[in-house]
């Protein structure tokens, strides 16, 4: 990637990010949640058996540290139950009945969302720029570790 791609492609990665963030914060707010709550939350729907977190920090692509904050909030807002009282590296995690319901409503809005960014780009063309974005994931993430 030549200096004038690297700094395109920065530009155009941190606004994008931007707009989601804005996004989200406009349509989470009202349930109390942020964008971070927003994502855990949604992962958390497709682990009905609960998800530890250490997993969901991973699936996040955040540390634990942050993943026990989110947990505590989502705790507090009983969105969130836990699958036993003690405290252990291995205690699970899942949606209640109630964050369920919010989870429901955030996936819609999420889905709404995707299928208007998306607009009429054909499924082989964003399928085409996910697996590129990915193999760019991938090589900025070994290169952290190279420079």
């Amino acid at each position: 990637m030549n200096k004038e791609r690297f700094i395109r492609f920065s530009s155009l990665l941190n606004n994008a990010q931007k707009s989601i963030a804005r996004i989200k914060y406009k349509k989470m707010d009202s349930y109390g949640l942020g964008s971070a709550h927003t994502l855990c939350m949604c992962i958390m729907r497709n682990y009905s058996e609960g998800i530890t977190k250490t997993e969901l920090a991973v699936l996040c692509g955040v540390d634990k540290a942050q993943i026990s904050r989110l947990i505590g909030e989502l705790l507090k807002k009983e969105y969130v139950s836990t699958t036993a009282p003690e405290k252990s590296y291995r205690q699970k995690y899942k949606l209640t009945a109630k964050g369920e319901s919010v989870s429901a409503e955030i996936e819609k809005i999420v889905v709404d969302i995707n299928s208007y960014v998306s607009g009429d780009i054909s499924p082989e063309e964003l399928e085409v720029f996910y697996s590129t974005f990915e193999k760019i994931c991938h090589r900025l993430a070994s290169a952290e570790e190279k420079f």
